[in-house]
């Protein structure tokens, strides 16, 4: 009679710990609660997911502005450098058209006496004046301080600036021959002459520094 009633106590218990571990008898809501736990943690899964990928994301992004910064500085730095050395060569070359046009009157002056026909007389008037105003402007061609060019493009003049300008950027005398209120003719036709070579040489200088400024 115990056995029965241990039996029988049994067998209800165990139908309903069966029932309790199959899925299809489980209550409704015990199971909707499995599911959408289970969705919960799919859906937390891939917001994880997606999150890092946009970590990743913004990452590459960020890396890539940095990198476009650094280049756009880099540029500008660049033009800072281009930017002084072409207003050094622009000071250079507005000096050395002073220069130039000081020389071309100079050597006008002289021309004037070499080709008047016939000749000043050595105390003519005219030809004093002509040659006081040659020395006035040779002594104002002498006080003309050319800056050179910026250094990289000095480099590349510099034999050629060497043999017309001192260190302090005045013209050497020998660029511009002296003379006096009395010079006779044939002093005056070599002052002429030199002038004529000084014009040029002033001419290319400009030309030299302008074009070693655009070569690499």
């Amino acid at each position: 009679m115990e056995l029965n009633q241990v039996a029988g106590a049994t067998a209800p218990q165990y139908q309903q710990q069966a029932q309790q571990n199959r899925p299809e008898q489980q209550p409704a809501e015990v199971r909707q609660a499995e599911v959408s736990s289970s969705a919960s943690l799919q859906a937390y899964k891939q917001q994880a997911q997606q999150s890092s990928q946009v970590a990743d994301t913004v990452q590459i992004k960020s890396s890539s502005i940095a990198k476009n910064l650094d280049t756009v500085k880099a540029i500008e730095q660049m033009h800072a450098r281009l930017n002084e050395l072409v207003k050094g060569v622009r000071q250079t070359n507005e000096q050395l058209n002073k220069a130039a046009d000081q020389v071309a009157q100079m050597q006008g002056n002289l021309m004037t006496i070499v080709k008047n026909y016939p000749p000043y007389p050595i105390e003519s008037n005219e030809r004093r004046e002509l040659l006081m105003s040659y020395m006035s402007l040779r002594k104002d061609i002498e006080s003309l301080m050319i800056p050179p060019p910026p250094q990289p493009v000095y480099e590349k003049v510099k034999s050629m600036w060497e043999a017309m300008f001192s260190q302090n950027g005045q013209m050497l005398p020998s660029a511009v021959p002296a003379l006096e209120a009395g010079s006779g003719d044939k002093q005056v036709q070599q002052a002429a002459a030199q002038l004529g070579q000084t014009h040029e040489q002033l001419a290319s200088m400009s030309d030299q520094v302008t074009q070693a400024l655009l070569q690499p």
